[in-house]
């Protein structure tokens, strides 16, 4: 009876303990004075690079999502650390085991590197125009506010 009863307490002790974590972000509103456009010319690379990596178990772990990422992030660093892949495609290899699901044994990305260039901010004639932020201009008397 007393090895049930230490079993039974040291279970609900190890059943009691959760550990809860919450984060929580805010975004401030941002009066317009603080309100910048900045544009850049992005020069694409003519020819498609491709790169093939075997992700570690932890980037497996995280999801098909980022170990697409992670094979981009390191195509890019390979090529003169481009800023952007465009169009990029991919080949993935995956095997699955008898218990678990799918995991990727190794990715091959494809893509054509691109570097932003030429950072330039827009007139203000641009900027406050409603339509350009994707407000519909108001019409009165013919004239659009």
């Amino acid at each position: 009876m007393k090895k049930l009863m230490f079993l039974l307490s040291v279970a609900f002790i190890a059943t009691s303990c959760s550990t809860t974590i919450t984060k929580t972000a805010t975004t401030e509103k941002l009066p317009a004075a603080f309100l910048n456009a900045t544009v850049a010319d992005l020069d694409v690379a003519p020819e498609r690079v491709y790169y093939t990596m075997t992700p570690s178990k932890a980037i497996q772990r995280s999801g098909l999502y980022n170990v697409k990422q992670a094979a981009i992030n390191e195509c890019l660093q390979k090529n003169n650390n481009a800023d952007l892949l465009v169009e990029p495609e991919f080949v993935i290899m995956s095997k699955s085991g008898f218990f678990s699901g799918p995991k990727v044994v190794q990715i091959t990305v494809s893509g054509r590197p691109a570097k932003y260039k030429e950072f330039r901010s827009l007139p203000d004639s641009v900027w406050c125009n409603p339509a350009f932020r994707g407000y519909r201009p108001i019409i009165v008397g013919g004239r659009s506010y």
